[in-house]
């Protein structure tokens, strides 16, 4: 404090040494007295234009019977000036020559007027949110609401050049005519930009103005760039930006090195949980349902909500201005269709329903695509160590061989969405998503009759998710200055797994009888009547939402954000006791949050949003602050060109957690599964978060993109397996039985290059991410480790090739370095516990030490899409894992001969080279 304050005063001290300094430098102005007792303005004027040799022109007209009485003593000719004409209706201007001139004072106050409006997509009418709306000369701006409403206040009357802009879309530029005292209102429609690199809004770091009238790069989700595979995933492009790990079958989308549990996906601003298919291999929407997906990475603004790492934000396509449209498309997995329609209720658009469709299911019971049925065999084997563990058997399980083997796969979802354009004001909007997933695995193996183990054991996997969601939400443009938004929604989510596994030698099972061939029939049959030994783990979730955001334009420069928001949540976590000790867990709360958030346009070059963000926890009656902000500087016009650099940070926190648990089965094929809760606890989880991001567009080819970051978690929830498995004294019906606190930190940083050449028909990008996540486990393994989910070197480059205005090839190349956690998760997470290990040289309380063998993998993508009068088609052939690397999942053990107790690792891969071909008719 002392040496701040020494410090502060020095500043001070430096400051005035140098104002001293520079006065003294400066010449001095000479002085004049003057007397004047009822002498002429006009003689005034002489006098004092011959005593001090200055160029004075005037009106005689203007002087005309104005008597001046004053006494001047030692004044400069400005302040001398302004004494004689202080009552007098005159003022007087310096030219750049030095002459000086009287004039007329205009008393008149300045007459100010008002501009806003809408901007909407020109294809769709959809809004767009996040918008730039920015005054030519840089003096003023503002950004779009989530309604696409802008407002800017208090211009002086006059003509103004506007221009709007919007990742992905053309930028335009208005010309207006700022009346006194009058509203102007007008709509402003962007034309998307064809394909391009990203297929997403990112609304953290957005230029302010466009460079060469570029407003930034995106596609829709649907685009060409990204290899499908099987089945389009709507957000598997994710990964093209910095800061975003995701891709890898069986894993988890990762914000900045954050937990899965640590971001939220949304569908329309409304929380969807479990929002995969197939046990994160796929997403859970209708690709063809979705218009565009927003990324929120940490850094961003109060009135997105609390979340620690970030938001994904999908929002369904509804509009379309060239009429009713469908749209049909099949692939090896699934089949989805589309349909929409607008209906215009008056003459000018300004009235008009707009509906949409979507609808996607697969066809397993039909047709098993080949190559996924093998992985799933694969994938299924039995682990020998968990499985003579469960059945307590000290013989070797790898004798067991393959006698049936059985997989499910069933998904469907239906997407309902409607925009009801009331007037030019008001817009009312709903949707409806309901989804569900099923995936399961059942197989029998027989041992040997001559060996000790049962002759027959069977196991079964199976998950089911299930998922709704709906919203209505109401847009008001009250006034040119203030715009409102309020939205009613619900989310609900199901999700159940059972595993079952048992032996002929089982006592609660019936009799199998070995010789009559049907012993897998017999073993269903026990399962349904609860005779075979069984894992059971439920979860659900009920979330209802009322918030309600305002935004208020108080001049050009500076804009209020405001909202309310209720959250009525209810969970229940169950666990059986075939793996982990029983748990059940009830939680209902409320909690209350309300947020301000201020954005600044300071100068020509600075923008400064300010927040913070209170929730109030009920019934525990806590009161958490969450203050944020961002500082972001553009220049649009240097001999680099076109530069952007933004700072932020601020405190996260989150008051709905999910938690990975590990699935311990011998064959599971999901290594994991989520459960929802929203226990209170001593401590709720907070991050401090530092971002900082430079954009860089040298060219309007060239584009470069760098991002780092820093986040220390002091207070993070992680599964606690000591107490699943071993706290019998623990309340099993409250936090505690599962999860427990600790603390991580995170550091990394991501560079993105685009290049496009041969006018644009050719575009590449090259990326490059370093993460570092560190967890401390020490309750588990005694240190701090890597977080089991750090990728710590991403590599990736793609190619975006249009070879005609028909044909494209996509090349995708990516690679990652690093990884540990080698293991099964249940290795570390059950073995570890249940036995405490070695298996010969193996251990698993070092998993920092298990590193997998690098991740490469090269795509090759061809769309055929020629366009017809009365539809389009698009043929698509993805080759996926050209190269057909034998790319690593996780490991297992296998005694290296029936009995011995030394072990070598059997690895699970990736599937390997695998074609799909894709259909898609679009009317």
């Amino acid at each position: 404090m002392k040496s701040s304050f020494l410090r502060t005063c020095l500043c001070v001290f430096l400051l005035f040494w140098a104002g001293s300094t520079l006065h003294a430098q400066e010449r001095p102005e000479k002085n004049y007295s003057f007397e004047f007792r009822g002498v002429s303005l006009t003689a005034v004027l002489d006098e004092i234009a011959r005593e001090t040799g200055i160029d004075l022109v005037y009106d005689p007209e203007l002087v005309n019977d104005v008597t001046i009485y004053e006494r001047i003593q030692a004044q400069p000719v400005p302040e001398l000036l302004k004494t004689i004409l202080a009552d007098t209706p005159l003022d007087f201007l310096t030219l750049s020559s030095g002459t000086v001139v009287i004039v007329q004072t205009v008393n008149e106050e300045p007459a100010y007027g008002s501009y806003y409006g809408k901007v909407v997509d020109s294809e769709t009418g959809d809004p767009l949110p996040g918008a730039s709306v920015m005054l030519a000369d840089a003096s003023g701006g503002t950004s779009t609401s989530q309604a696409g409403n802008f407002s800017l206040n208090r211009l002086v009357s006059g003509t103004y050049n506007i221009i709007f802009s919007y990742v992905g879309y053309h930028p335009v530029q208005k010309t207006v005519e700022i009346r006194p005292n009058q509203d102007t209102q007008q709509k402003v429609a962007l034309r998307p930009k064809p394909l391009d690199f990203s297929p997403i809004v990112v609304t953290g770091h957005v230029p302010q103005m466009p460079f060469n009238h570029d407003g930034g790069e995106t596609i829709a989700v649907d685009s060409q760039w990204e290899p499908t595979g099987r089945i389009q995933n709507t957000i598997h492009s994710l990964s093209l930006l910095p800061g975003v790990q995701y891709g890898l079958p069986m894993t988890d989308l990762h914000l900045q090195g954050g937990q899965s549990s640590e971001h939220r996906i949304l569908l329309d601003g409304v929380p969807v949980y479990n929002p995969y298919s197939f046990g994160k291999m796929f997403s859970a929407f209708s690709p063809y349902a979705i218009n565009k997906v927003e990324l929120h990475k940490a850094g961003y603004g109060v009135s997105q909500g609390s979340q620690i790492a970030g938001l994904v934000d999908l929002q369904h396509r509804i509009g379309n201005n060239s009429g009713p449209d469908a749209m049909v498309q099949a692939d090896p997995l699934s089949l989805n269709a589309r349909a929409g329609t607008r209906l215009n209720f008056s003459n000018n658009d300004s009235s008009s329903l707009d509906i949409m469709a979507a609808a996607r299911t697969n066809y397993w019971d039909l047709y098993q695509e080949p190559i996924l049925q093998q992985t799933l065999r694969k994938w299924d084997a039995l682990d020998p160590l968990v499985t003579n563990l469960l059945i307590d058997s000290d013989e070797d399980a790898t004798l067991y061989r393959p006698e049936e083997h059985h997989s499910d796969v069933r998904f469907y979802d239906l997407h309902l969405a409607s925009q009801y354009n009331i007037d030019a004001y008001r817009t009312l909007s709903s949707s409806f998503y309901v989804g569900e997933n099923f995936v399961s695995t059942d197989l029998l193996r027989q041992a040997p009759r001559a060996e000790e183990l049962p002759e027959y054991l069977y196991a079964q996997d199976a998950y089911r998710w299930n998922n709704v969601m709906g919203q209505l939400t109401y847009e008001h443009f009250i006034s040119s200055r203030f715009d409102l938004q309020s939205q009613l929604s619900f989310s609900s989510n199901r999700f159940s797994h059972r595993y079952r596994i048992g032996t002929n030698e089982d006592p609660s099972l019936p009799e199998v009888n070995l010789a009559a061939g049907d012993v897998y029939s017999t073993f269903q049959a026990a399962g349904e009547q609860n005779q075979i030994p069984t894992q059971r783990n439920s979860n659900h979730i009920d979330h209802f939402i009322f918030r309600t955001d305002g935004s208020y334009s108080v001049s050009p420069n500076f804009s209020l954000e405001g909202g309310l928001r209720l959250d009525a949540v209810e969970s229940r976590v169950d666990l059986s006791d075939l793996f982990y000790l029983p748990t059940i867990s009830d939680q209902r709360s409320h909690f209350y949050s309300g947020y301000l958030n201020g954005n600044w346009i300071l100068g020509e070059y600075w923008k400064l949003t300010a927040g913070n963000r209170l929730t109030l926890l009920q019934p525990a009656k806590e009161l958490y602050a969450e203050p944020r902000a961002s500082l972001q500087y553009d220049r649009p016009d240097t001999k680099m060109g076109y530069w952007s650099a933004r700072l932020s940070g601020g405190i996260y926190r989150q008051f709905i957690n999910h938690y990975e648990i590990t699935n311990p089965g011998p064959t599971s094929l999901v290594p994991s599964f989520s459960v929802w809760s929203h226990a209170e606890a001593d401590e709720i989880p907070e991050a401090l978060h530092l971002s900082g991001s430079l954009h860089l567009k040298p060219s309007t080819r060239t584009s470069l993109d760098l991002e780092g970051f820093y986040k220390w978690q002091p207070t993070t929830y992680t599964v606690s397996y000591r107490n699943l498995l071993q706290g019998i004294s623990v309340d099993r019906s409250g936090f505690n039985a599962f999860a427990e606190t600790t603390e991580m930190k995170s550091l990394g940083a991501g560079l993105r290059i685009n290049q496009s050449l041969a006018d644009a028909r050719l575009k590449l990008l090259l990326g490059y991410d370093y993460n570092f996540s560190r967890i401390d486990l020490d309750s588990q393994f005694g240190h701090a480790v890597p977080a089991p989910w750090n990728e710590p070197h991403r590599f990736q480059f793609r190619a975006l090739w249009h070879v005609t205005p028909g044909f494209s090839t996509v090349l995708k190349w990516q690679s990652i370095l690093g990884r540990s956690w080698g293991f099964r998760q249940a290795y570390y997470n059950f073995l570890y516990y249940e036995t405490g290990g070695p298996y010969g040289e193996y251990s698993f309380n070092n998993p920092e030490k298990d590193h997998l063998s690098p991740f490469h993998q090269l795509d090759l993508s061809l769309v055929y899409a020629p366009s017809f009068n009365q539809f389009d088609l698009e043929i698509r052939l993805d080759l996926i894992n050209l190269m057909d690397r034998a790319n690593t999942i996780d490991w297992s053990l296998q005694p290296e001969r029936p009995g011995a107790q030394d072990y070598t690792i059997r690895e699970r891969n990736m599937p390997g080279f695998s074609p799909s071909l894709s259909i898609q008719l679009a009317y």
